[in-house]
């Protein structure tokens, strides 16, 4: 028998060139469908539709918000000048928008989505569900689909496919503190695009705190002067992390969240973290502290305090404090028009009320043995008030220290302690849980030494495996999981402050969060959920949105090679790592060894040309915590005239302190003036 040894290779690389072809095309087909959070069911087709200039979006019911915002999604990029229509029955092509009352899924939010070459149908049975499916039709679409310009030469398509989805939990929430560091109207609407287009639906507003009072109240316009809600001076605070918004702001940014399917939730935190009231109304406080006569950042409270927290809470016994609340409160109920309105109840030290005869005389008049009674006295009386304003009113979880006494109507947000939601729902709490770990996101992400501007005090990290792994009813009795509302991640920029550091802590693990409140545990899985995330962080980059990368900021590190006992100079090139005009920080952080490192003198340049200088010393040491030193290991600059062609140099003086063995990271990362303009990654 004769073989052809040629023909059979040719035929062998033949049949290889094609499985090779078809394995691409598969895994192309597939990658159409990356939606996060994962939808129930996904049914995927062969083709697309293409949105073309002819298209429109045809509404029926409930639909037409939907419709305007799909519009708003769609126009910018496309340059397709499309218009709403309402749909009839004889209409069968084109983009279709219905709520159905004989819709099956009767649970809050669901909705599906039919796409075929002629038609993308999406049906709900209200505008909730609806507003679901404009976000999915979104992430149909590529990334480009996210740029604020017109894309030009691109052709729109939406993979065919049959998508039947519903949320696991009502409240997937998102806090955002705007206390500690103010952000303005133009952030917030662009965290509400985002939470929307990952379905995130409750924004806890955080509004007041010791480090500023952010929210109008008329009857009482001392609360937004200028010592409640502008930094003083000698902080050498960015003017933009001061402020508040007018009553007119928060009505503007309600009726935006709305109609993305987004409920503000308002916090007004007392008794303790409430500063600005008692600078003033002093007469409302427990004792007669009030200095500094100012709102200072969080990191400088123990310059002042000793510690971070109020030492001047409101008085629980003085029914004028209780008059004070009702007026405030009658104001922001007003203004929000969501069930729930958050009273704080959270870190007040009891010992500051324990210590006033005062207080100890209306204790024993009211029969109460121990300060947790007390609390529990003011937070039924602040209950009270919110409920008759319509409202319900929900606190963090040190309220629970005596459950017995408190009103069912109170809301729970389990913070603190591993076993919060747990008591919460076993003493028929309602609870939204949002545990330190892994929801914080001002907390390390991978570990202690990721490169971040994290908040430096904890110790363990929460990663995106945390966040997403993270179950809610995890040790419920069944009879107790109705009362768990969902989850929320927080975000307290005490040290990530700037607009892009909050970035790069939120993202991807806010994608995480999402996907954890929405999908089921049984639907859920880690490794297809990164493979999903890989295709959303070209999107990202298009809503110009830093995110997290290994190494964070880490540009250089310092060994005992290169370290002396007495300083020396030593540069770093940061040219990557510039690119706007914008402010710049480098960091150093000891990681190991015999001795510290001491560093002085720290210079940027551009082009050998020193354009900036900060030459305080400081030492990089063990300690990462609060209360942060007077001369910490951060240096501070300003790029005011950033040239794209400069080769941009870090330059320090360093020694190690008594011995050159030590080991450290250095970090530089540079926040443009503008947020939102340009991300870190599109440098060219």
């Amino acid at each position: 028998m004769h073989i052809d040894l040629g023909c059979c290779f040719r035929k062998t690389i033949a049949c290889t060139y094609f499985l090779l072809l078809l394995t691409i095309a598969l895994k192309a087909q597939h990658t159409h469908i990356n939606i996060i959070p994962q939808p129930v069911l996904v049914k995927e087709g062969k083709g697309f539709y293409e949105i073309k200039a002819s298209d429109k979006i045809f509404w029926a019911g409930e639909a037409g918000p939907a419709a305007e915002l799909l519009v708003s999604v769609l126009q910018p990029s496309t340059g397709v000048p499309l218009k709403t229509a309402k749909h009839t029955t004889a209409i069968k092509k084109g983009i279709i928008l219905i709520t159905d009352k004989k819709f099956a899924d009767t649970v809050a939010g669901a909705y599906t989505i039919s796409v075929t070459p002629a038609a993308i149908t999406a049906r709900a049975a209200g505008k909730e569900g609806l507003l679901n499916a404009v976000q999915t039709i979104r992430q149909l679409l590529p990334p480009d689909i996210e740029n604020t310009q017109r894309v030009t030469n691109k052709i729109w398509k939406v993979p065919v496919v049959e998508i039947t989805d519903a949320p696991r939990f009502g409240w997937r929430g998102y806090m955002q503190d705007v206390s500690r560091t103010f952000y303005g109207m133009d952030y917030m609407k662009k965290y509400l695009d985002v939470m929307a287009l990952y379905k995130l639906n409750v924004l806890h507003f955080h509004l007041t705190d010791d480090q500023g009072w952010r929210i109008e109240i008329k009857k009482y316009p001392e609360l937004t002067s200028a010592k409640t809600t502008v930094f003083h001076e000698q902080h050498r605070q960015p003017a933009e992390r001061s402020g508040f918004y007018t009553q007119q702001q928060i009505k503007e940014l309600v009726a935006y969240a709305a109609a993305r399917n987004i409920t503000i939730v308002p916090e007004i935190d007392v008794p303790g973290h409430c500063w600005p009231v008692i600078l003033t109304h002093p007469e409302l406080g427990v004792n007669n502290i009030t200095a500094p006569d100012y709102v200072f950042p969080f990191i400088d409270s123990w310059g002042y305090w000793k510690h971070q927290f109020t030492p001047n809470p409101l008085d629980p016994t003085k029914e004028t404090v209780y008059t004070f609340l009702d007026n405030v409160f009658t104001e922001v109920a007003g203004l929000f028009p969501g069930r729930y309105i958050h009273f704080g109840g959270d870190e007040v030290v009891h010992r500051l009320w324990e210590n006033e005869p005062h207080i100890q005389a209306f204790m024993q008049q009211k029969g109460m043995k121990k300060v947790e009674e007390l609390q529990s006295y003011f937070v039924q009386r602040v209950s009270d008030i919110i409920i008759k304003k319509g409202k319900l009113p929900i606190g963090w979880n040190d309220i629970l220290a005596d459950a017995g006494n408190l009103p069912k109507s109170t809301a729970i947000m389990s913070w603190l302690g591993g076993n919060a939601v747990k008591k919460a729902a076993q003493n028929g709490f309602y609870t939204v849980a949002t545990p330190t770990g892994p929801m914080y996101f001002d907390i390390t992400q991978k570990d202690r030494n990721d490169g971040t501007m994290a908040d430096l005090n904890y110790g363990g990290a929460n990663t995106i495996e945390r966040v997403y792994a993270y179950n809610a009813i995890n040790g419920l009795e069944k009879n107790e999981e109705k009362y768990v509302l969902g989850v929320q991640a927080n975000m307290w920029p005490a040290v990530p402050q700037e607009v892009k550091d909050v970035n790069v802590q939120n993202f991807p693990r806010l994608l995480a969060l999402a996907e954890n409140a929405w999908t089921k545990p049984e639907n859920k899985n880690f490794t297809a959920f990164k493979e999903r995330l890989a295709y959303h962080y070209p999107r990202l980059d298009s809503l110009r949105i830093d995110y997290y990368r290994d190494g964070g900021y880490i540009i250089g590190t310092w060994t005992p090679e290169k370290t002396d006992t007495i300083f020396k100079k030593t540069e770093w090139d940061v040219t990557h790592k510039i690119y706007a005009n914008g402010r710049a920080q480098a960091g150093f952080f000891y990681t190991a060894g015999k001795a510290f490192l001491k560093i002085k003198n720290v210079q940027l340049l551009a082009d050998g040309e020193v354009i900036a200088t900060d030459a305080h010393e400081s030492i990089a040491d063990k300690f990462r915590g609060i209360p942060f030193k007077k001369n910490m290991f951060f240096y501070n600059f300003t790029v005011n005239n950033y040239n794209p062609g400069a080769k941009y140099t870090l330059r320090a003086e360093i020694a190690g302190e008594n011995s050159n063995d030590s080991n450290g990271n250095i970090t530089f990362n540079m926040s443009p003036f503008q947020p939102f303009t340009t991300v870190e990654t599109l440098k060219k």
